[in-house]
């Protein structure tokens, strides 16, 4: 007799044992009495099942439960990705919304500027012609003008 040990994640069964003369003993049975092809296939599965069945039927169970949260956690990851690259489309609509939305208060505020620029240089009065405008009336005043006179030339130089 022989014991096998199996590995921690077996389901250990410490009186179990296998019988290696009975195995040998049902195979030469079969290999002397003639039978067809189809039996010794059914043969071997049965001393395969006996030697291992226990085992093997456990690590389908575990290979099959991994398949399928193999598909699932596929399927959620492709899910994931999908969502993924419809959220960066919707981030790529909105920061092209959103630089053009810049740009074009960019260009109406240099408008607008641009605009009060021009206006306070159409609006001010040049220091030069104030510098003369003042100078005569200092002169006119000295030359015995009035006020009202240096006023009234004002008004018509406007």
């Amino acid at each position: 007799m022989i014991r096998v040990t199996p590995s921690i994640n077996d389901n250990y069964q410490p009186n179990k044992s296998f019988n290696l003369e009975e195995r040998d003993t049902i195979m030469a049975e079969q290999k002397n009495s003639g039978t067809p092809k189809l039996e010794d296939s059914q043969s071997v599965e049965r001393i395969r099942d006996i030697i291992f069945g226990a085992h093997i039927r456990d690590y389908e169970l575990r290979f099959n439960t991994l398949q399928i949260d193999l598909n699932r956690l596929q399927q959620e990851l492709d899910r994931l990705a999908e969502q993924l690259s419809d959220q960066g489309s919707d981030f790529n609509k909105k920061l092209q919304t959103l630089r053009r939305d810049m740009r074009e208060t960019n260009d109406m505020l240099r408008t607008e500027l641009r605009q009060t620029a021009d206006k306070l240089t159409y609006d001010k009065v040049d220091r030069l012609t104030l510098g003369e405008l003042l100078i005569q009336m200092g002169n006119q005043l000295k030359g015995g003008d009035t006020v009202s006179d240096v006023l009234s030339g004002l008004t018509k130089i406007e």
